[in-house]
C-alpha cells in the first residue's frame, strides 16, 4: 500500500510541474490578431539597404489594420514607390503630394489577408486612388511612365507572400513592432474594375518590376488623425 501511495504521489508531483510548465509556456496569438491595430512606419530600406523612409512618407506613413481585413491610412506613397520604383520619383513627388490629401485626413484604403494560425507570409492589396478633390491619379501615373491606354483613376495593387515578422523588442511582453518584407518570394497582381465592378487585369505596369524592400512599423496607441497631425 505504501508503494502505491508513493507511486501516486510521484505521478501527481510530476503532473503538477508539467502542467505548470505548460502554463508558463507562452502561446503566441494568431498572426492576424497581432497585425491588427494602428501602425506608424519608422524605418524603410530598399533591397540594397538604402534608407527610403523620406521617399515614402508624405509626411508620414501610418495605417490601421482591422479584424474584417480592412486597411486604411496614408500608405499611398509607399505602395506607389513599391510598384513603380524610384527612377522618376523626384519629378513625381510633387504630384503625389497633390494627389494624396492626407492633411485633410482623406485616407487610402485596401485589404490584407492572413491564413489561420501563425503564418509568416500574408497578402496585402492597396487600393491606389487619389484622395484629393483637385488631384488625380492619372497625372502621377503619366509622370511615372504609364501609357495613355492604361490610365485609371483607381488601381488595385495586390502583393502575395509578403513576409511579416512581429518580434518582441527589448524584452517587451507586447508585440509592438511589425516588419513587412517584399522579397524574392513575393509576387504581384494589378487589377482595376469596370462599370459593373468586375475585376479586370491591369496591364499598365510589369508585375515583376516592383521594388523589393523592408518596412518596419511601430504600434501606436493613437488614431490616424492624431498621427498625421503630429507630423504636419
Amino acid at each position: 500500500m505504501f508503494k502505491i501511495k508513493l507511486f501516486l504521489g510521484t505521478i501527481l508531483t510530476y503532473s503538477f510541474f508539467f502542467l505548470n510548465s505548460c502554463a508558463l509556456e507562452e502561446v503566441q496569438p494568431p498572426t492576424k490578431t497581432l497585425m491588427q491595430g494602428t501602425w506608424e512606419l519608422i524605418a524603410a530600406t530598399n533591397d540594397t539597404g538604402m534608407d527610403i523612409l523620406n521617399k515614402v512618407a508624405f509626411p508620414v506613413t501610418a495605417l490601421q489594420l482591422t479584424d474584417d481585413n480592412g486597411m486604411v491610412g496614408t500608405q499611398g506613397p509607399m505602395f506607389t514607390y513599391t510598384v513603380y520604383g524610384g527612377s522618376k520619383w523626384v519629378s513625381a513627388s510633387a504630384k503625389i503630394k497633390q494627389a494624396f490629401d492626407y492633411a485633410n485626413f482623406r485616407f487610402n484604403t485596401g485589404e490584407f489577408f492572413v491564413d489561420p494560425g501563425n503564418p509568416t507570409r500574408f497578402t496585402v492589396e492597396a487600393k491606389l486612388q487619389a484622395t484629393a478633390i483637385a488631384g488625380g491619379l492619372t497625372d502621377v501615373l503619366s509622370i511615372l511612365g504609364v501609357g495613355n491606354g492604361f490610365l485609371q483613376q483607381t488601381i488595385y495593387h495586390k502583393f502575395i507572400n509578403v513576409k511579416v515578422t512581429l518580434p518582441k523588442m527589448d524584452n517587451s511582453t507586447e508585440y509592438n513592432t511589425m516588419i513587412w518584407e517584399f522579397d524574392e518570394e513575393t509576387t504581384a497582381v494589378y487589377n482595376y474594375k469596370d462599370g459593373q465592378g468586375n475585376i479586370l487585369v491591369w496591364g499598365g505596369w510589369p508585375v515583376n518590376n516592383f521594388s523589393k524592400g523592408k518596412y518596419t512599423f511601430m504600434k501606436k496607441g493613437t488614431g490616424l488623425n492624431e498621427i498625421v497631425k503630429a507630423h504636419m
